[in-house]
């Protein structure tokens, strides 16, 4: 009898250990698909972000300016009307309401003034 009973501690344990074993397994695929949706939420918040300060720069008129910092591993391009911000693999994309944008330059990391020239929305580090 006492060998029975052992075996089917054995039996439990094991069946008890694989439910763990096979737990962690798919919360480390799940937490590595959460990572990469958050990056993904990330560059299109700093999209959104740059693209509310261009055009609101741009609808204040000339002279006004507006200071922002662009987060580590994030960069900017301006294709036509959109602005793209990429970080790591991938971007995100916001509507600009004028193609005027020239970024003289947008370090990662540092703080970035935007100021309207004259009807051209100039992005430039601070």
């Amino acid at each position: 009898m006492r060998a029975q009973i052992s075996f089917e501690f054995f039996i439990a344990f094991f069946f008890l250990l694989l439910f763990f074993i096979l737990s962690f397994i798919i919360y480390q695929d799940e937490m590595q698909f959460a990572n990469l949706f958050m990056s993904a939420v990330e560059a299109q918040s700093v999209a959104s972000d740059f693209s509310r300060a261009i055009n609101g720069v741009y609808q204040c008129g000339s002279g006004c300016s507006y200071k922002l910092q662009l987060k580590d591993g994030y960069y900017l391009a301006v294709r036509r009307r959109v602005l793209e911000v990429s970080g790591g693999p991938h971007v995100g994309q916001a509507s600009l309401v004028s193609d005027n944008v020239n970024i003289q330059s947008a370090t990662p990391g540092r703080y970035v003034t935007v100021i309207n020239n004259k009807g051209v929305v100039e992005l430039h580090d601070a």
